[in-house]
């Protein structure tokens, strides 16, 4: 279902409430309408995105009877409509018979099957605009389509109407066709033209994106957003390969992605205003060696609270700087070979005086572990029980831990 959402403001009573304006759609076709939501309806009635539902919201003494004149069949129920604005007591009771009434012009003229009249409060505080919200909500269903349009009302309300949709398109799975506002204040000789602030939902999109890639450091997370579904798609399997620890396949895929980067930079307002926070946490990729790659991304893991990732990671790493010289560090084999000499040469050591390579790969090991078994660790003799019984502790250790591996690992 297709619902068009629109405000009604106070207004003046002259000009059938609001200042008639010649309202010019991008598409180059013109509309004239007191009430820019009722040239919007029509609009959208004449296009591919037809209306099933219309909702109006508005205050006790918003001007309902000015709005609805054209509309309304019943006489006597527009003069009464017209004494309860007056008095400033409109509630939702007498809406719904005004709404009944409107309903059945809407649907001879071919514009909304369902129409709905509702009474919401001024937004003053934190509790009415989520009263305004929650009505929003209760006539939207999961995956429904919305469309917005934020010209009247309060001034307050673009921002608010802006809220809406992102909490109907987050909560409710909507698609929020456009956001639409009528600029009265840049009418021309031309007429008054229409804005599309879609691009707000898209910075949304955005900002919603970067939140998510902070704590999880997923780049596919920007897959939705690139028009370019190659980019998206190389993205979408760095990520999943990052996860699973295959640096080799998340590098291979993460560099077809990023040789895009500048292009995106030059073409793409957004993408250039977020690259620096996506480059960050893709410069592990530049490392020289592939144990340096797989520090890297342990530190990535790290600052997303991945401990176990970053633990297997750092692992990995001290493995991978004791291959020999020219072997394939993909290799199963050579690297099973590796993680044995090392376990062999953890074995009696005392590490009051271990090298600080072997240490911290018995440390790593140890928290790794019992990272992905949820249990106390074998050993204690480097305080890893202790890293374990909080987050600061295991936070500071591992950030210490992958410091001291970069002395040792290029």
């Amino acid at each position: 279902m297709h619902h068009l959402i629109t405000f009604l403001g106070k207004g003046q009573k002259s000009e059938g409430g609001y200042r008639t304006a010649n309202y010019c759609f991008t598409e180059g076709r013109c509309r004239t309408s007191p009430f820019f939501g009722l040239a919007l309806l029509e609009e959208l009635a004449a296009s591919s995105t037809p209306v099933d539902h219309i909702l109006i919201l508005g205050t006790p003494s918003s001007i309902w009877d000015a709005l609805l004149s054209g509309e309304m069949q019943d006489s006597s129920l527009w003069v009464e409509l017209g004494e309860r604005v007056e008095a400033g007591n409109v509630d939702d009771c007498f809406l719904n018979r005004v709404a009944a009434d409107v309903q059945s012009t809407m649907r001879q003229r071919g514009l909304a099957n369902t129409v709905t009249l509702r009474v919401i409060p001024f937004g003053r505080n934190a509790q009415e605009q989520i009263t305004i919200l929650r009505q929003m909500a209760d006539l939207v269903e999961n995956g429904d389509r919305v469309s917005l349009d934020i010209t009247h009302g309060f001034r307050s309300l673009p921002m608010l109407g802006l809220t809406s949709a992102m909490f109907l398109k987050q909560l409710k799975g909507a698609t929020v066709e456009g956001i639409y506002y009528g600029a009265l204040d840049m009418t021309d000789a031309a007429g008054t033209p229409v804005l599309r602030l879609d691009g707000l939902l898209l910075l949304t999109d955005w900002l919603t994106a970067i939140s998510a890639f902070r704590v999880s450091g997923d780049y596919g997370l920007f897959a939705p957003l690139l028009d370019n579904a190659d980019i998206g798609n190389a993205l979408l399997q760095a990520g999943f390969y990052e996860k699973t620890i295959n640096i080799a396949q998340a590098r291979k895929h993460l560099r077809k992605a990023m040789k895009h980067f500048p292009q995106l930079e030059a073409e793409d307002p957004l993408f250039h205003l977020f690259s620096s926070e996506l480059r960050s946490f893709t410069s592990w990729s530049e490392k020289q060696s592939f144990a340096g790659r797989q520090l890297a991304a342990a530190h990535n893991a790290l600052e997303t609270g991945n401990f176990m990732r970053a633990a297997a990671l750092a692992v990995e790493a001290c493995i991978t700087n004791v291959l020999r010289k020219g072997t394939d560090p993909s290799d199963f084999g050579a690297r099973n070979a590796a993680r044995n000499t090392l376990n062999d040469q953890c074995k009696g050591q005392n590490w009051d005086n271990a090298e600080p390579g072997l240490a911290a790969y018995r440390e790593l090991g140890d928290l790794r572990n019992s990272l992905s078994h949820g249990t106390r660790p074998a050993y204690n003799s480097m305080d890893q029980q202790k890293t374990l019984q909080s987050q600061q502790h295991l936070q500071e250790r591992l950030s210490s831990l992958l410091k001291s591996m970069e002395t040792i690992i290029k």
